[in-house]
């Protein structure tokens, strides 16, 4: 990677990716890095020398202009509205995950360059009733707009790369943690908020009663899986060009007694559950899960549930890269 684009560089994981890279082109692995997104936070690695910033909406070929040159070699491509959003306004999530990803992917093959695309997919494409176990061979199926935008996406890379304009690679993430506050706009965001009020000893109605199963991932993890998809050999990709990233399958009662172990027996003392039906059939019934294209490719999930939340609440104040002179910003 030489010359890199993030999109969405402003969001929860934009922000810490361009912290990583900004970190690699301050030592002299890369040469250049570019970060858009609608609006661009004055953030430290924002000075870090061969960062450019652009604002503004994809769709704009003002904006491509300027974001694409000079033509990247890498592109991670993070710009999207979440779950929540996508499923309250249709026609914004039509127009912010495939539209301007269709912009981006058309300007990229005029531009005759071939870079390497990693695209942030998500385990959304899985839709309900879930299978009994997921592998990288289940049949995507996806039950939400959300899901079926990034489905449409994954297909539309693999067909440009099919063709020799690009090097796509869709990397689906399952829930990444802990998520700010501020932040929480994704259906899925429920598993940050428990994660962070039980650190707190804070209030939280939690949407998702005891019983249920998610798949999570920590930020630092996240983030280095994504840079890793980037340097995978071509040879090494599966045939659709998408696999699933690594996560842990932890119970919410599992992650309650982690969370007592760790802050005390007192830790969900203000802790209560309000389980609504269709966000637990969406988002708390995830099956086993396999990921043998990810472990093949060295990637695995953060190990144990302790670490899981050692690194996701270490993750909002670092936000993976903790060095000052680095460099920052923008949305996923």
């Amino acid at each position: 990677m030489k010359q890199v684009l993030v999109t969405g560089a402003n969001g929860y994981i934009g922000q810490a990716l361009a912290r990583a890279l900004a970190k690699r082109l301050a030592s002299g692995e890369m040469q250049g890095l570019t970060l858009t997104d609608l609006m661009l936070d004055d953030r430290a690695c924002h000075h870090t020398p061969g960062v450019r910033l652009v604002a503004g909406d994809l769709c704009d070929k003002a904006v491509l202009d300027a974001a694409l040159a000079p033509a990247p070699d890498a592109v991670f491509h993070l710009a999207s509205i979440t779950s929540r959003r996508a499923e309250e306004d249709f026609a914004l999530g039509l127009r912010v995950n495939l539209h301007g990803t269709f912009a981006l992917l058309e300007y990229l093959r005029r531009q005759e360059q071939c870079p390497v695309v990693v695209f942030a997919s998500s385990i959304g494409v899985f839709g309900t009733p879930l299978p009994g176990q997921v592998d990288d061979d289940t049949p995507p199926a996806p039950t939400l707009s959300y899901g079926t935008q990034k489905r449409m996406v994954e297909l539309l890379l693999a067909d440009y790369s099919r063709r020799g304009w690009l090097d796509g690679r869709s990397v689906r993430l399952p829930t990444v943690v802990a998520r700010p506050a501020a932040a929480d706009t994704a259906l899925s965001s429920f598993a940050s908020s428990l994660i962070r009020a039980l650190a707190e000893g804070s209030p939280y109605n939690c949407p998702i009663g005891p019983g249920g199963w998610m798949w999570l991932l920590s930020l630092p993890a996240c983030v280095e899986h994504l840079m890793q998809s980037a340097m995978v050999e071509n040879t090494q990709l599966p045939a659709g060009r998408a696999w699933n990233l690594p996560a842990q399958r932890i119970q919410v009662a599992e992650l309650l007694r982690a969370g007592q172990s760790r802050y005390g027996p007192s830790a969900d003392a203000k802790l209560h559950f309000q389980p609504q039906p269709q966000l637990e059939k969406q988002f708390a019934q995830w099956p086993p899960l396999t990921t043998s294209i990810a472990a093949r490719l060295g990637m695995y999930h953060d190990g144990d549930v302790d670490t899981l939340i050692e690194r996701a609440l270490a993750s909002e104040s670092r936000a993976c890269c903790p060095d000052p002179t680095t460099k920052e910003r923008i949305s996923s």
